[in-house]
């Protein structure tokens, strides 16, 4: 196995990443239309040229393009004038005649307020706080960013853009803009000395978009089903260097690379490049869930996503989206082929293309960030290593460092080649069911007086000692043993991480409501029960009840849960 890895790390070509990035850092992909088609043209030409084989697949997205935005302050007794801004992708058009508000400040984002106002909101524009003022009936939303630059938002929590029907209500249906730092301060401090109104004028294209998504599958040895998803996005905001140019060129080199190794390997890979992601919340990865649901439910051993590599300065490795039984094993690579003793853990939020998790497939991504002291270190972006150009125009060529980016690459091709040719699978239970034990007992300490957690409790405490037994019992490379080994392996992630991290399981998407956090968090999320937190102050309302009917349910989903993963086990006994 050292034989291969070593080959592949050193077939990595530094020159090849970087005439992509060059090549991409030209191309603007945020339109829908030229620039999204001539980078897929352009990857299935680089991948035809290295003769490795790609399909593309074409279907419609329900995706959304910010055109134009203006914003007219009007101060009582005071001159009108302009401010720049910016709109997003999912909200309201005005029509050419714009809309007229009085501006209402919430810093308290005490949406109860808005009511018939302009609501004025500091920090990045989210959805969650468009959907919250959007139904506390707000005439619109102002977002002050917290910096000079204005960032570029997608503002909808429906899950790959497109709504099911008990979803429709869920689109915005108010106009939205966003202002730079020093513009929102001018129009806070007027607003302490008298009303303010304004008029805001937005155009934003939304609706059904055709868009093709390559893909390339490198088959392993046929002797098992398994497979390994890695897959970016191509699309972007602006020409979106660092986001993702430097991801779309890390995939290129490792399908061209992988390809010459094929007859090495012992499961396939598959490798993908989504569209929608910045226009339509990882639409691209969502129809492909969709689409291949059967096959990714039975046999994808993990997904990783590559998402903002190579950026300058970028030399701290964060192991981020990444679900429990995949920890030990990441941490293992970076310390091996990085030499990062003690990569910081972000378990799976709700954002980078994670749309397998409800299905229950495992995930891991292996991200260089930028140090928290560095210069472009900004504590409210979600990529480009946290630097402060993300999601804007000045997310330029001058961004990426092509030592990096060869970093990375290396990186992200190691991991994939070990995963594709271990014989037992690196997945360890013992940090998932120990996390999942964890966190019931700590939710029947919290809500245990309202909701009967004990036999919750008692199953994960039986299914910790079940794994401990089967870690005991070594399957010696026997081939037999070792696929009924992975088989069990992944059948029970496949049973837990759905209850983990999800509330719809695995045949639907949840919304995006948790925001994603830049920060280190481990632990079993378990979104389903620890929304039962909130009986404790809700109590006594008739809101009581509805949430404790709900939290019954997500107790009897747990419940077969974790019988499924202990029939498993006692299956392979």
């Amino acid at each position: 196995m050292s034989t291969l890895i070593d080959a592949v790390r050193n077939a990595v070509d530094a020159d090849r990443l970087w005439k992509h990035v060059e090549w991409s850092s030209r191309v603007r992909r945020d339109t829908g239309g030229p620039g999204e088609e001539r980078m897929v043209d352009y990857i299935v030409d680089e991948l035809t040229r290295a003769g490795v084989p790609v399909r593309v697949h074409s279907f419609d997205a329900y995706l959304s393009y910010p055109r134009h935005a203006t914003l007219e302050v009007r101060p009582e007794g005071g001159e009108p004038f302009q401010v720049p801004c910016l709109t997003h992708s999912f909200t309201r058009s005005t029509g050419p005649h714009g809309l007229v508000g009085r501006l209402k400040y919430l810093p308290d984002r005490d949406m109860n307020l808005a009511a018939g106002r302009i609501a004025v909101l500091d920090g990045v524009a989210t959805p969650i706080d468009v959907l919250g003022a959007n139904r506390a009936g707000a005439q619109a939303v102002i977002f002050c960013n917290p910096g000079p630059y204005i960032h570029n938002m997608i503002e909808t929590t429906i899950w790959g853009g497109a709504p099911t029907p008990s979803q429709v209500d869920r689109l915005p249906t108010i106009p939205v803009v966003s202002v730079a730092s020093q513009n929102g301060a001018a129009i806070k401090e007027l607003l302490h000395k008298g009303p303010v109104d304004v008029k805001i004028v937005t155009h934003v294209e939304t609706g059904w978009y055709p868009v093709k998504l390559p893909e390339v599958i490198i088959p392993g040895d046929r002797s098992t089903e398994e497979f390994i998803l890695v897959g970016g996005h191509y699309c972007s905001w602006e020409v979106g260097t660092t986001d993702n140019s430097t991801g779309v060129s890390v995939l290129l080199e490792m399908a061209r690379v992988l390809w010459e190794h094929r007859d090495q390997l012992k499961r396939s890979i598959r490798i993908a490049w989504w569209p929608g992601h910045s226009h339509g919340r990882y639409a691209g990865s969502t129809w492909y869930a969709d689409t291949f649901f059967e096959d990714l439910r039975k046999h994808c051993v993990v997904y990783h996503n590559i998402d903002s590599p190579g950026v300058r300065g970028a030399t701290e490795y964060i192991l981020r989206h990444t679900s429990a039984e995949m920890e030990t094993f990441a941490r293992e690579v970076v310390q091996r082929y990085i030499g990062q003793e003690d990569p910081a853990v972000h378990r799976p939020s709700r954002a980078a293309d994670q749309s397998f998790l409800d299905m229950g497939v495992p995930s891991c991504s292996l991200y260089s960030f930028l140090p928290d002291d560095h210069p472009d270190k900004r504590p409210w972006t979600g990529g480009c290593a946290g630097a402060w150009w993300w999601h804007t125009e000045h997310d330029t060529l001058d961004k990426a460092s092509r030592e990096v980016l060869h970093k990375d690459c290396q990186l992200s091709t190691t991991f994939v080649s070990l995963l594709a040719t271990a014989d037992v699978l690196p997945i360890d239970l013992t940090v998932l069911v120990d996390e999942i034990h964890t966190a019931l007992k700590r939710l029947d300490e919290e809500i245990g007086q309202h909701v009967d957690l004990k036999l919750l409790v008692a199953k994960s405490e039986r299914l910790v000692a079940a794994v401990a037994e089967l870690n005991n019992k070594p399957v010696d490379g026997d081939p037999a043993a070792v696929q009924a080994r992975n088989r069990i392996l992944m059948g029970i992630s496949r049973a837990l991480n759905p209850v983990v991290y999800g509330l719809e399981g695995p045949y639907g998407h949840d919304v995006a409501e948790r925001v994603p956090r830049m920060t280190a968090h481990r632990g079993a999320k378990m979104y389903g029960l620890s929304r039962g937190v909130e009986l404790n102050a809700l109590e006594g309302t008739t809101e009581y009840g509805f949430l404790k009917v709900d939290i019954q349910r997500q107790v009897n989903r747990a419940a077969e849960a974790l019988d499924a993963a202990l029939e498993l086990i006692g299956a392979g006994r």
